[in-house]
């Protein structure tokens, strides 16, 4: 694919102030809130596909800009990343559930927890975490017979949180459920209700609010206690504030308390980390799969990669069939669909202009799928990713700049190894040939997404080996 320019149009002339992007036609009062809530990835796609890739946005009490360029996601997100926070509308919204997690934390407090858990996702460290990977995924498929079917997306999700348990917090999540219905409660209170232009307060007693609560008050004693456990199990060697060293601890509680954190900052950032942690992983291995069971082509091909492997794969393997179905699915289907953030000063993106206190949408959804930047965008083509030379954030599952997911490469590795490792075994065929999906905090399926296994056919049969020795017992 060759290299495709994606600049919109400027609107500022020589000597003269910028201007405010186009806007579309917009409802009193509400602006267009209510044109979102109604059909949030419909309207990003049809505002841009419209307007063009910067435009206008009105809101209550709240003006924003909705991004599709990739040079002006890139100044927002990276180029001139001092100038834009989270800011209040998050923060209001995510106080409740995540407190001053590293997902909403900002300036000094946000620059400390990233640089004392950032040991636990260095590339060897990661690449340590794969016998876990494959060795949960041999438990997982060890169940699965040839002819049953299977809800990926709820099988998945638990797989997901049990590696995590286990490689970063040295517990056995097997039987957390507390987590996955947390999880579940959010995407419910934060998808938009398209009866409404705005999102309620959880105080109002709806019947989702009262199950989000719920869900938090559940997630907060499992986090207290799993606090409360591991305290003992720090060594007095190391003193709070003290996270170098032969002693250093590897799981993120621990790392946590020898920093110096108190309890309440090590929950925000433990409930961050449980629920963003596996969650976004499961999803993209959910359409990982749902793109190839749908496209039994492009499931040979990742196929033939896989099982020609001598034995389960390895952090080392080198499998970029693998790799692009990844990276394609998660273009189609971004587990992250839109990244938010408010404006500190004046800026100018794009030649426009962009208000301080107003909100800037940059959105995965909508640019990922921009024909501009990529070819037949609503097509699942792998091969795309082979001679793929487009604009930096055209692509940005993952979001970008100072604050990209520090869980990337651990989440792309155990996509790769999981999604190997099934495949090595079984075939998948769409039982669902649809996804319904909700435009939460992540893009979630509201269904379940079934999938019939089908045994391969004279491929040579790969032991499931008896690798679960380290796997912690419940504490």
């Amino acid at each position: 694919m060759s290299k495709m320019t994606d600049t919109p149009e400027r609107r500022q002339t020589e000597g003269s102030d910028p201007e405010r992007p186009p806007e579309p036609p917009a409802t009193p009062v509400v602006g267009h809130a209510l044109s979102y809530v109604r059909d949030p990835l419909g309207y990003v796609r049809r505002t841009v596909d419209e307007y063009g890739p910067v435009v206008s946005v009105k809101m209550p009490r709240r003006e924003g800009t909705l991004l599709a360029d990739p040079a002006a996601i890139e100044h927002v997100l990276a180029g001139n990343a001092d100038n834009y926070r989270k800011g209040e509308f998050q923060r209001r919204e995510l106080e409740r559930l995540l407190g001053d997690g590293l997902l909403i934390a900002e300036g000094e407090a946000w620059e400390n927890v990233r640089q004392t858990i950032q040991p636990a996702f260095y590339p060897g460290r990661i690449a340590d975490y794969a016998t876990t990977m494959v060795a949960r995924t041999n438990r997982m498929i060890a169940d699965w017979s040839a002819g049953e079917t299977v809800d990926v997306a709820d099988a998945t999700s638990q797989l997901t949180l049990a590696v995590l348990g286990e490689v970063l917090f040295d517990v056995d999540f097997s039987e957390a459920t507390a987590i996955r219905e947390a999880a579940r409660a959010v995407t419910t209170r934060f998808a938009p209700d398209g009866r409404l232009p705005v999102y309620v307060p959880d105080w109002v007693p709806l019947p989702r609010n009262r199950r989000y609560r719920q869900a938090i008050d559940q997630l907060d004693a499992f986090v207290a206690d799993l606090i409360e456990r591991r305290r003992p199990d720090l060594t007095e060697s190391v003193a709070p504030g003290d996270v170098d060293g032969n002693d250093t601890p590897t799981d993120l509680v621990s790392m946590l308390l020898a920093a110096g954190m108190d309890d309440n900052e090590v929950r925000d950032h433990l409930v961050t980390f449980l629920l963003a942690g596996h969650e976004t992983t499961a999803l993209a291995l959910t359409y990982t799969l749902f793109c190839l069971a749908t496209n039994p082509d492009e499931q040979a091909s990742v196929a033939a990669e896989v099982t020609a492997l001598d034995g389960r794969p390895t952090a080392a393997d080198d499998l970029p069939q693998t790799d692009r179905a990844i990276r394609e699915a998660m273009r189609l289907y971004p587990p992250v669909h839109l990244v938010m953030r408010e404006a500190i000063d004046d800026d100018v993106v794009a030649g426009y202009h962009v208000p301080a206190g107003s909100l800037v949408l940059c959105s995965q959804w909508a640019t990922h799928r921009r024909p501009a930047l990529f070819a037949n965008p609503a097509a699942f083509r792998p091969g795309r990713w082979e001679s793929a030379d487009v604009p930096d954030y055209a692509y940005f599952p993952f979001g970008g700049g100072p604050r990209v997911c520090i869980g990337r490469r651990f989440a792309l590795l155990e996509a790769r190894l999981v999604l190997a490792t099934i495949l090595q075994s079984f075939r998948v065929e769409p039982v669902t040939t649809d996804l319904d999906l909700a435009a939460s905090m992540t893009l979630a399926p509201t269904h379940p997404v079934e999938m019939r296994l089908v045994e391969r056919d004279g491929d040579p049969t790969i032991a499931a080996e008896d690798s679960f020795d380290n796997t912690p017992s419940p504490n």
